[in-house]
């Protein structure tokens, strides 16, 4: 019997998916469990796993296409079973709608169905000679000729062609800017930013890291000095959703990690729970699952506040953009060596930009410069991040 491959509900929000990739081919031999396609929501990139030891049949929705929840992007029949015989020798073109399976009976000789499956030819597109009734093998045979000179015509077409084509957004790509586009046309940014010596940090992170085998970053260390900061910050460290401001009893921190497949932000639960020690592993491990593609849909979800770090790619300074649902960010910069007067004398000091972006329908302009202030004191002196 044929089991239809369904796109899988990741949340409670979800109502549609898109389909980024197919793992498999028609007529490939998979086991239970095996991934078999890649889709993606609007939170998060997940594997399709296969329901039964089968056969790939049927491939009902391509690359790219948003299929809504519940509804086959592919069918599967188990191993043994053969598709023909289930159907009465009669091919099944199998349509998901509302949640029914529609069948249109396509008949064909045994020849040409064995010629259309040697070539994964769906035989419910192939032309029927108007004097025939069925299929035949002849149909099968001017069909994969014309498929062959179309596929040799595209091409010569795409060697001849030197012109950028278009290129379409799909999957995380489209999730990505359908965000940025939400939360710059909805939530009214103002970025501050301030200069900080971080001397002391990288002092204090040279000594730590020349003790034990854990080498912390100084994203770790900026990220407890933002922690012990948001702690006594409670109006940073909220969610604002609708008409409503959201308090958070724990400190929720999303952690911005570039991928291959673009920016993703898992989130770093009860963070103010954390020692030192304790939040270094944890961002290294949610990192990790980030660019390998082995987060769960939690990970990503309950955010209050979020952090991201254009510093090893030089920046100086930039523009944060919000995550929908949270009122602020914080983006850190490169370090870098400049020549400060201290004592009246020019001394060479390490010094970073932070850039602190906020949504100014909750956060005014002197609340947020008083958590930078607040912020750069902490990381001046970092000995308070370790108490």
């Amino acid at each position: 019997m044929p089991i239809n491959i369904v796109m899988p509900k990741l949340g409670l929000t979800m109502k549609e998916g898109t389909l980024d990739g197919w793992l498999i081919k028609i007529g490939d031999t998979i086991s239970k469990g095996d991934p078999i396609a890649e889709i993606s929501s609007d939170k998060i990139t997940n594997i399709v796993e296969s329901p039964i030891d089968g056969i790939l049949v049927r491939i009902l929705a391509a690359e790219g296409d948003v299929v809504p929840v519940g509804e086959a992007i592919g069918i599967l029949i188990k191993k043994g079973e053969h598709f023909e015989e289930q159907t009465g020798n009669v091919e099944k073109a199998v349509i998901k709608k509302e949640g029914l399976i529609k069948e249109k009976r396509i008949k064909a000789t045994p020849l040409a169905k064995k010629i259309a499956a040697q070539h994964n030819i769906d035989l419910s597109i192939v032309t029927v000679t108007a004097s025939s009734s069925r299929i035949r093998e002849n149909d099968v045979l001017k069909y994969i000729e014309l498929l062959t000179k179309k596929r040799e015509e595209k091409k010569d077409k795409k060697t001849e062609e030197k012109a950028e084509k278009n290129i379409k957004l799909t999957g995380v790509r489209k999730i990505i800017a359908d965000r940025m586009s939400e939360a710059w046309k909805n939530i009214p940014h103002v970025t501050e930013h301030i200069k900080v010596s971080v001397e002391n940090l990288h002092n204090i992170r040279k000594e730590l890291n020349s003790h034990g085998d854990i080498k912390f970053t100084f994203t770790d260390l900026i990220t407890k000095a933002v922690i012990s900061v948001v702690r006594v910050n409670k109006n940073i460290n909220v969610s604002f959703i609708g008409e409503h401001i959201i308090p958070s009893t724990h400190i929720n921190l999303g952690i911005a990690v570039a991928t291959d497949k673009g920016l993703i932000v898992p989130v770093l639960k009860n963070a103010d729970n954390l020692s030192l020690t304790e939040l270094s592993k944890e961002i290294k491990e949610l990192s990790e699952k980030a660019r390998t593609s082995k987060l769960k849909l939690e990970d990503l979800e309950g955010g209050t506040f979020t952090i991201t770090n254009l510093g090893m790619f030089g920046i100086e300074s930039f523009t944060p953009i919000i995550y929908p649902g949270q009122v602020s960010i914080l983006g850190v910069n490169a370090i870098n060596d400049e020549v400060v007067i201290e004592n009246d004398k020019p001394t060479v000091k390490k010094t970073m930009k932070l850039s602190f972006s906020f949504d100014h329908r909750i956060i005014d302009g002197a609340e947020a410069a008083k958590f930078l202030n607040e912020l750069k004191s902490i990381i001046e002196n970092p000995l308070r991040i370790m108490i």
